[in-house]
């Protein structure tokens, strides 16, 4: 369920004239057609969506049903479809232009709150793609779509972590390394060469290297990597979550990593011109 309050479904249906049962200007089809290209949903015949109802019901069980970041998406493309259809009809008032913003408002939040993958990856370009990929399948409701892709980025992201740390990515036969055992060769290191004052952040990814190995199970068996019968939508966006949480959690200890290591020693402080406070 997205989280809207009362309050801003009852200004979204005012706005887009649902208490008649419509939804602005749309059609049956065409808001079939428009719902399918936004939210990748069936309205008229996709699961949880089978029964009978107006436009305007079907708009408040995509809000019942739909996470965050759908309806948020869904949200800016309605408020471009009203802002359209006013132009139009030339009736786009100041009134309007102000409640247009104070819902954009709240497309921002519900997208500000929704699953995304958003890590820094001047690393590689091929992770820039990747995450790409992965956010507009996010954005589109399509988490199975993502299992595969976020495997690559997962196991690409950890490959190179390791090796600026000088760690081996490769087993003896000259093999690279799987994701849980790239997890694991990096726990070790954060071990040896400790860079928070507890032992939380080893035990956090020594807990989550058999998340990283049922992950590649799924990638294998479960995605569409291959010609599988591939896992339901909402197992599929729990996995992409928790994954994006760990490997997330891991790039913020790398970014304390080396902030903490690029700072000058308070000796190293040359203080003989500064003008100070006292």
């Amino acid at each position: 369920m997205a989280s809207l309050s009362f309050r801003e479904k009852s200004k979204l249906e005012a706005l887009l004239g649902m208490e008649s049962g419509y939804v602005l200007e749309f059609s049956n089809s065409s808001f079939a057609r428009f719902i399918g290209d936004v939210c990748n949903i069936d309205i008229y015949n996709g699961k949880g969506y089978e029964e009978y109802a107006s436009k305007a019901n079907k708009l408040r069980q995509i809000w019942n049903n739909e996470n965050d970041l759908v309806v948020g998406n869904l949200l800016n493309a309605l408020l471009d479809e009203y802002v359209d259809y006013k132009q139009r009809i030339d009736e786009y008032h100041p009134s309007d232009e102000h409640d247009v913003g104070e819902m954009r408002i709240v497309a921002s939040r519900l997208l500000g709150n929704a699953i995304k993958l958003d890590i820094p990856v001047q690393r590689e370009e091929t992770l820039k793609t990747l995450q790409e990929d992965i956010n507009n399948a996010l954005s589109r409701n399509q988490p199975t779509l993502v299992l595969d892709r976020l495997h690559t980025f997962s196991t690409k992201f950890l490959r190179q972590i390791c090796t600026e740390h000088g760690i081996t990515v490769v087993d003896n036969k000259g093999i690279n390394l799987p994701l849980h055992s790239l997890a694991g060769m990096l726990k070790k290191h954060y071990e040896q060469n400790p860079v928070f004052d507890s032992d939380f952040v080893p035990l956090a990814i020594q807990n989550n290297i058999a998340l990283f190995d049922r992950f590649n199970a799924i990638r294998n068996n479960q995605s569409y990597a291959h010609d599988n019968v591939v896992l339901g939508n909402m197992e599929a966006e729990f996995v992409v979550r928790t994954m994006i949480n760990t490997i997330s959690f891991i790039e913020a200890i790398e970014r304390y990593r080396i902030s903490n290591s690029a700072a000058p020693a308070l000796e190293d402080i040359d203080t003989e011109n500064d003008d100070l406070p006292f």
